[in-house]
């Protein structure tokens, strides 16, 4: 249906009052609004048969008519009529003209359905009076977005009946009843076509041809078989669904598309939008966790408020600790000879050191510790003492191992994602994991996040690892000041957040690590956001049907077939989608889907066919004589030869009509050739030979003539208007002021290659790609050698219906013609048929009329299906099924993302290994206990306890040197009493 059309009538239009760029999908839109409607109220005619010959009907008031109800069908089995009351050139028959003159019947209706009293005189005849009434309800309509479709309307108050004055209900039965305005105005053919002409239609149903629409319109609504119109209740039923019809029609037509903006009310906005599906299990645990950790959160802070602390500082440095020992009394005993462990180190002299004597200045305030030349003596005692070799420890989560398998598990996992990417978009994306929703969220939501959330504990702890050595491993080269070394704070803050602090102090391995550790929440996010589940498609092979073989028998001409050119302008003018198995250019052999396949399922099918178009080869002609401008009716010929070799004369009638006098005027013609016979008298049947072969009739068949005229005519007015004929008087041609023409015949053929076409389930074509060459034996495509040319032939019979011979000059640029209109309306412009423009050329033309052919022969194919011979019963061809499902796609955004950080991951992680500390530690300095004794007989704690801060030009480092209990030691001392490891 139209917008703001139902069957029961024709909505006032409204629109939401929201600002958006665009309507989603599947929105509506509900508001009160009026709906205007109409009431056909029909009452049993009282039937007297008293005449034999005939049957009065009244409707028992003033209206008594003798209606011809034996004429009813003279050629069908059944035939309807609907008379109004109105009299017009266009129909035979009037309430006013047959015994109702009183206007009171003026809205008055006769419905009469029977038999054909020629095939059964006894037959009775079912004869209605109705007569229609019009009204408007206050209703609450419900429209689908953007097409303004009507999917609801809920009644809220009473019908109002309207008055004359509300709505012009004599022209709307006028056009009912005659099928034409009560005013005519100039207008395109398509729009100037009184009577809608279904007779062939009505033929194939056993009914006769009639001149009203509503009979044609009421059959096709409903749609019953012919003997139920009988019942007088059904045969009403059915007027009054085609009057409600047409009503809402006319409505939608005339009521304005625009809103005024001062008429608000209030209405609803309905959207399907895409949102976040929460899974309940799920989010109870969510909920149960998040709880938890607040509780703990709050036990700590409240344990932390009320434990008491005594440090004087934060103990976040190595200078902070060893103030520790130097400040406090209890621990001063470890600058001496007492350890906190019991392990300790003892000193080769002679492989290590050598014989070394040291003398150390009482006064260490002047800091003026020297070291004496260190060498081996030729003879005398050797300085020995407990020694063992140094040897590093190094944490397992260093090792090499360790490092493989992570470095290891982050390369995987990058395949993994990228290789998902490759193959989703190379198969519309990849299959669900379950159909069950609780498990797609969690493998495609929850495991990415739980890996995340497993990489980013691991760099945690290496990141905190390398925070507690980094001191360390500077010391060891034995050159750090102690902004670089003791005094770092590296473990007072978490070791995601001391990047800066990292890159400040030059240790941009542990800058680039803690910034990777942090970038793991972003992972997270980027890993739950990578997987999306989408609507898509999936293909199954499964045969398909064909009814039809690509070969054509049976050809038939039915010459009151005119549903082509109404499928054709609804096309052209209104964009209404093409008939099934139709492209602009080509109709395809049907198949369609076997009885065992799941229809509802399928959402397009594709497979191979014949695909069958036209093609049309134009050339200029020139036609210079004028006797047929001034009504001496001639004859356009042109020789033609058979494919025998025989020339044959073709040629067309040609009597243009009309003129207007010293006015620019403009003509189009478009007229199949016949073989002529020009021994006899100038006649439109005389001339045409009759006796021709049909060989010459197809060769003349063939060709089309088409013409573009432009001229200048002095006309007189003094013929008289004639009974029955709309378009007298005609005026008198006297004269030709100027002429000038395009005229171009045109030899039509046929073309067909095999396609692969891809339809929905109503077999409109989607998609269709040639996949073979066109075809140039055409005698396999017919069921004999001259259906190639019947074909043809037949197809531009049809296409000429509607072309009057007697075209019309015209001073406008409306189009009198269908030929005209459809030139108009493919080149979407008026400047070939407006009179005040040049001729158009042959260049400009041509490919404007094989377009048109093209599109026409297209659909005269679609239109008659039963030219094709039937397959054999069971006949199949291989297809592909395409069926909607549910596909996991991945973010290209995500994919970015996720991408980058593993790659960086996976560098920072190689990075990580390939320079980590070294063996240097014997214990490595998690507790108290084992970083003091890292100071264990270093001179620091003594001049640490008479200093603040360390001297600006002191250098520290971590290695071998002699405590001032004069035993050697490894550990952190100044420079240069230490010798560092890596010398």
């Amino acid at each position: 249906m139209p917008a703001y059309v139902t069957s029961q009538g024709a909505l006032e239009p409204f629109e939401a009052d929201v600002e958006r760029d665009t309507e989603q999908a599947n929105e509506t839109w509900t508001a009160q609004t009026r709906l205007y409607g109409t009431s056909l109220t029909c009452e049993p005619a009282i039937q007297d048969h008293s005449d034999p010959e005939d049957v009065s009907l009244s409707n028992g008031r003033s209206c008594k008519t003798d209606a011809g109800v034996a004429r009813l069908a003279p050629v069908s089995e059944y035939g309807g009529l609907y008379i109004g009351y109105y009299l017009d050139q266009h129909i035979d028959w009037s309430l006013s003209g047959i015994g109702c003159p009183s206007l009171s019947n003026s809205h008055l209706f006769l419905a009469l359905w029977g038999k054909s009293w020629e095939k059964n005189p006894n037959a009775s005849v079912t004869a209605l009076f109705c007569e229609p009434s019009y009204w408007t309800q206050d209703v609450n309509a419900t429209l689908t977005v953007p097409s303004m479709n009507v999917s609801d309307v809920v009644p809220l108050g009473p019908r109002i009946p309207l008055t004359d004055n509300d709505f012009n209900r004599t022209a709307f039965e006028y056009v009912i009843g005659t099928g034409a305005q009560a005013v005519s105005e100039r207008a395109d053919v398509s729009e100037s076509t009184s009577v809608i002409n279904q007779n062939a239609n009505l033929a194939q149903l056993g009914i006769n041809s009639t001149t009203t629409n509503m009979i044609p319109f009421a059959l096709g609504l409903t749609r019953l078989p012919p003997a139920q119109y009988a019942d007088p209740q059904k045969l009403g039923s059915s007027l009054e669904q085609a009057h409600k019809l047409l009503h809402a029609l006319a409505l939608q037509q005339l009521m304005s598309q625009e809103v005024h903006s001062n008429d608000q009310r209030p209405g609803v906005v309905r959207g399907r939008s895409r949102a976040i599906v929460v899974i309940r299990p799920l989010t109870i645990a969510v909920e149960a966790l998040l709880g938890l950790v607040i509780l703990l959160t709050l036990a700590l802070l409240i344990n932390a408020h009320k434990r008491p602390s005594r440090l004087s500082k934060d103990p976040a440095s190595l200078t902070d600790m060893m103030n520790l020992i130097a400040k406090n009394p209890k621990l001063s005993p470890l600058s001496s000879d007492q350890r906190l462990e019991e392990k300790s180190f003892k000193l080769g002299c002679d492989r290590l050191l050598g014989p070394r004597s040291e003398t150390q200045s009482s006064n260490r305030n002047t800091n003026s510790r020297q070291e004496q030349t260190l060498e081996k003596p030729k003879e005398g005692p050797t300085i020995t003492g407990t020694c063992q070799q140094v040897r590093g420890v190094r944490p397992i989560e260093m090792s090499l191992s360790v490092g493989i398998a992570f470095v290891s598990l982050l390369l995987l996992a990058l395949i993994t994602v990228v290789a998902m990417k490759v193959y989703a978009d190379r198969h519309t994306g990849l299959p669900l994991p379950s159909y069950n929703e609780l498990v797609n969220q969690i493998v495609l939501n929850y495991v990415p996040i739980i890996f995340a959330s497993f990489v980013e504990p691991i760099w945690l702890l290496l990141n905190r690892l390398l925070c507690v050595l980094q001191p360390f491993e500077t010391l060891r080269h034995g050159n750090a000041r102690s902004s670089s070394t003791l005094d770092l704070k590296y473990t007072s803050l978490p070791p995601q957040l001391i990047s800066w602090r990292a890159f400040r102090g030059r240790h941009y391995l542990l800058s680039a690590v803690c910034a990777i550790g942090l970038s793991a929440n972003l992972l997270a996010v980027s890993l739950n956001g990578l997987l999306e589940i989408e609507g898509s498609q999936t293909q199954l092979s499964e045969n398909v049907t064909r009814h039809y073989e690509p070969i054509f028998g049976n050809l038939h001409a039915n010459f009151d077939v005119w549903d082509y050119l109404y499928v054709a302008k609804a096309n052209f003018s209104d964009g209404v989608v093409l008939p099934p198995w139709t492209t602009p250019d080509r109709f395809f052999v049907p198949f369609a889907l076997n009885a065992t396949s799941q229809l509802g399922q399928i959402e397009t099918f594709t497979a191979m066919t014949q695909g069958f178009g036209g093609k049309i080869e134009c050339v200029k002609a020139e036609f210079n004589d004028t006797a047929y401008v001034t009504g001496q009716q001639d004859f356009f010929t042109v020789d033609q030869v058979t494919p025998s070799g025989r020339r044959v004369t073709c040629g067309t009638f040609l009597t243009p009509m009309g003129g207007q006098n010293n006015t620019h005027s403009a003509l189009e013609v478009l007229n199949q050739l016949w073989p002529l016979d020009r021994g006899q008298p100038i006649s439109v049947d005389r001339n045409r030979d009759f006796n021709a072969t049909q060989e010459a009739t197809m060769a003349c068949n063939s060709v089309l003539l088409a013409g573009f005229l432009r001229a200048n005519l002095s006309v007189s007015f003094n013929n008289t208007k004639t009974e029955n004929t709309d378009r007298n008087p005609f005026p008198q041609i006297e004269r030709i002021n100027s002429l000038s023409s395009l005229w171009m015949t045109c030899r039509p053929n046929l073309a067909t290659a095999t396609y692969e076409v891809t339809v929905d389930r109503s077999g409109r074509v989607l998609s269709n790609t040639v996949r073979g060459p066109n075809a140039e034996n055409l005698r396999r495509f017919f069921t004999n050698d001259t259906e190639t040319t019947s074909l043809v032939t037949v197809a531009t019979s049809i296409m000429t219906q509607g072309q009057d011979i007697r075209a019309y000059w015209h001073n406008d640029t409306y189009a009198d013609n269908w030929f005209g209109y459809f030139i108009k309306r493919l080149s979407n412009s008026t400047t070939f048929v407006d009179p005040t423009q040049p001729v158009p050329s042959f260049e400009q033309m041509m490919p404007l009329v094989q377009d048109l052919y093209k599109r026409l022969f297209a659909i005269v194919l679609s239109l008659n299906q039963d030219w094709l011979i039937d397959a054999d019963q069971g006949t199949t061809i291989p297809g592909i099924l395409t069926i909607p499902c549910q596909r996991v796609f991945v973010s290209r955004p995500m994919f970015i993302i996720t991408a980058t950080l593993l790659a960086l991951n996976i560098v920072v992680a190689m990075a990580y290994w390939a320079w980590r500390p070294k063996r240097l530690l014997p214990q490595m300095p998690y507790t108290i206990a084992s970083v003091l004794d890292m100071f264990h007989g270093s001179g620091l704690i003594e001049e640490a306890e008479n200093k603040e801060d360390w001297e600006a030009h002191w250098k520290f480092g971590y290695g071998r040197f002699v405590g001032t209990d004069g035993k050697p030691h490894v550990g952190i001392e100044r420079r240069p009493f230490v010798i560092p490891l890596d010398t």
